[in-house]
This record gives structure tokens, sequence and C-alpha cells, in this order.
């Protein structure tokens, strides 16, 4: 067998654009992929743009970014997904009787359809408010928390 032979079905892999700790801003979603990933699993991936930023250095206006929700543990995956889509339709995190009753019901089909067509659902085009915030988790191990929320108007969001 030679070098070369079976690169034509080499899978080119895709790598994240991850967002620092202390971020605060404004981003636009642009893909919603759901996928097998060879280090951590089952993930579900949400590539956005930057459109307000307050560390233009790191994270300028336009730049490409990533959000990476391992879905191994649905315990903490499924609430951070329904989180983040309630904040895509509108609602704020404290929102909780309302996303209940407007946004669960439907937030099956809803993913399902932004992971079998990535470029092309409901979220695309979403604006959302972005916190990024640096924790240690359990294991010692550094992590990067994204607090999403709906994106009303043109003000910067308030850092919590």
């Amino acid at each position: 067998m030679g070098l070369w032979d079976g690169i034509e079905n080499a899978e080119i892999f895709e790598r994240g654009n991850y967002i620092k700790p202390g971020f605060n801003g404004v981003v636009e979603i642009m893909r919603t992929i759901g996928k097998e990933t060879r280090a951590s699993g089952l993930a579900f991936i949400v590539e956005l743009k930057i459109v307000q930023t307050n560390m233009p250095d790191d994270h300028p206006v336009g730049q490409k970014g990533t959000w990476f929700q391992k879905m191994t543990d649905r315990a903490v995956a499924f609430p951070a997904v329904a989180a983040w889509a309630a904040a895509c339709a509108g609602y704020e995190p404290h929102e909780k009787e309302r996303i209940k009753q407007d946004v669960m019901p439907h937030l099956r089909e809803t993913m399902k359809h932004a992971t079998d067509n990535p470029g092309d659902n409901d979220f695309i085009g979403a604006k959302l408010r972005l916190v990024t915030v640096g924790i240690t988790t359990k294991k010692d191990a550094d992590f990067t928390r994204y607090d999403f929320a709906p994106f009303n108007n043109g003000a910067m969001p308030e850092a919590e």
C-alpha cells in the first residue's frame, strides 16, 4: 500500500474558534451542526459571527466564533441547548414558565430540523447577546461558559 492510497476518502476536520472568557457582545448565528466528534463524542456546534465586541483585539467584529456543546451528559447538555434556543426565540433566561409553555413543546422538532439543515433553519441569522465566563470544573479543568440572551436593541449587553 502506498503512502497516499485512500486519501481521497479522508474527512477534513473543522476546528472551532472558541471565544475567550470575558467576552461581552453580540453574535449572529451562521450554522447549527450536530456531529459525532472524535475526541468528545456527539456534539451540538453553533457557528457564529461577532457583531459587537468588547474584545476587538481578540474577537473583532466579523470574526467567526464557535459554541461547542458536548452532548454526552444530557442532564448538562439539554438545559444549555434549551436556554440557547429560548434566547434565539427572544426569551430571557429568567422567563422559565414562558419558555416551558412556548418553547419546550416544539424544541425536539426544532432542534432536529436545525441539525438536519445546518445552514437553513429558524436559528440562522438570529442575533444574541453573549457573555463568556471562565470557570473551573469539578475535575479542576478550565472551562468557558457561554451565557446567551436575546438581543433586542442596539445597546451593548450588561456583564453579569
